[in-house]
């Protein structure tokens, strides 16, 4: 929910190729999956969010009145780490299935080979 000072760039874009995906996976760190997206936590980062998600109502995400001018914030946490896990990363990969992936500190958003259309 932000407010949009100026659309620097506009355009429409194929589905991803994993755009139904959900997945929490264990490996060097904590990825999750969700669509197009991955994100990746520390362990201890990762249980702090599980703890706190844990805590949200889901009643009250399912009674919720939606609209433009309702907000509720169901967690406000500020004892995050100041740093990401990989604070200073912004990479570029071209995949060999012609996915592109964009990394950007802990994100990683997979676009397919219509990146270029895009910039």
């Amino acid at each position: 929910m932000g407010h949009i000072k100026n659309i620097i760039k506009k355009a429409k874009v194929d589905t991803p190729l994993l755009n139904n995906r959900f997945t929490v996976e264990l490996c060097e760190n904590v990825h999750i999956h969700y669509r197009n997206l991955r994100i990746e936590f520390p362990k201890d980062e990762f249980l702090l969010i599980l703890k706190k998600l844990k805590s949200v109502s889901e009643e009250k995400v399912k009674n919720f009145v939606y609209g433009k001018d309702n907000f509720v914030s169901l967690i406000h946490s500020l004892d995050l780490p100041e740093e990401t896990e990989f604070n200073d990363r912004f990479q570029l990969e071209e995949q060999v299935n012609g996915q592109v992936h964009v990394h950007y500190k802990n994100l990683r958003l997979e676009l397919r080979e219509d990146f270029d259309g895009i910039l």
